[in-house]
């Protein structure tokens, strides 16, 4: 019996696809994972279109060459919004999986992070600031985390702290709005601090916690766990952590490296954690963290953002 196709292959033939409630999309860039160099990693800008089961429906293709990051969808507009650093560009696609026009209103910023708050406002993080991605004078903007309002056509600079992560250009690469709009938890991947921001009234907060130095893991996607405690994955695994920062479970995943993205799902009970070098996903409970699926794309070096479609506006 011949293997079965794996998804990154079978996706370009199936192409967009209506979006349905509960539907699932992966950042998945189609990258050539035989032969990588992290340095210089690239490939067709794409996300994966799966049910809520993780069948695969179909594919959108953002026609540029570069690594899709952070996703979201703003459910008032039923859009799916992509971030690719590389190309200091964000792609929107309705909800017939169909490119639309860029918001005119963004400045050419290298953006690899997108929430919406309950506002349907989009909470941008800068990716990274390095040569190449973030050009001088840029349209005078120089800020690492925006606040656009699509509606209003207006976008807001909001002056953050970083950590800058394990090579130092990292700035805002995971982030988490919590429940009441009024505060971003963010990090710079695989740094020290998970850092918190003030949305209401547009002001850096004490930091959430602090890893000490001589720690192995780094701060990667993370979560508020419904008892208030700070879930995190950590690159070779995941964690919570206490008030005081100390991690007090681990979270039983494979100890090992790409463990990157953990995201809380929409129903409430669950949340996700993703391999970026061996295109893993999984969805756990969020109580028992017992794993109740798993899911291969088959392309390493290439799963990113995490989303959900609802269909209405909670």
């Amino acid at each position: 019996m011949s293997a079965a196709v794996p998804d990154s292959l079978r996706a370009k033939d199936l192409g967009p696809q209506l979006f349905a409630p509960g539907d699932i999309f992966l950042g998945a860039t189609d990258v050539d994972d035989s032969n990588v160099d992290l340095r210089k990693h690239a490939g067709d800008g794409r996300v994966l279109h799966y049910d809520a089961n993780f069948v695969l429906k179909g594919e959108m293709r953002t026609g540029l060459r570069g690594l899709v990051i952070g996703i979201d969808v703003d459910e008032h507009a039923r859009e799916l919004l992509v971030c690719d650093s590389q190309n200091r560009a964000i792609t929107r696609f309705d909800s017939a999986g169909q490119k639309l026009d860029p918001w005119p209103f963004l400045p050419a910023r290298p953006f690899g992070s997108v929430m919406f708050d309950r506002a349907g406002r989009a909470i941008l993080g800068v990716h990274s600031d390095r040569p190449g991605l973030t050009p001088p004078g840029a349209g005078g903007h120089g800020a690492f985390l925006y606040r656009a309002d699509p509606r209003a056509g207006t976008i807001d600079e909001l002056q953050c702290d970083f950590d800058g992560g394990k090579f130092g250009f990292h700035r805002v690469t995971h982030m988490y709005v919590v429940p009441d709009g009024s505060r971003l938890i963010y990090v710079s991947e695989n740094g020290r601090r998970v850092m918190q921001y003030d949305l209401a009234n547009s002001k850096q907060l004490p930091d959430v916690l602090v890893l000490p130095p001589d720690d192995t893991i780094g701060t990667c996607g993370l979560a508020l766990h419904p008892d208030g405690l700070l879930m995190m994955a950590t690159g070779s695994g995941a964690a919570v952590f206490d008030t005081q920062g100390k991690a007090v479970r681990r979270i039983d995943v494979p100890e090992r490296k790409g463990w990157s993205r953990l995201q809380r799902a929409k129903d409430g009970k669950s949340f996700y954690i993703s391999n970026f070098f061996e295109g893993i996903i999984q969805r756990r409970d969020l109580q028992s963290f017992e794993v109740l699926a798993q899911h291969d794309i088959g392309r390493k070096y290439s799963l990113t953002g995490i989303a959900e479609y609802m269909g209405q506006v909670v």
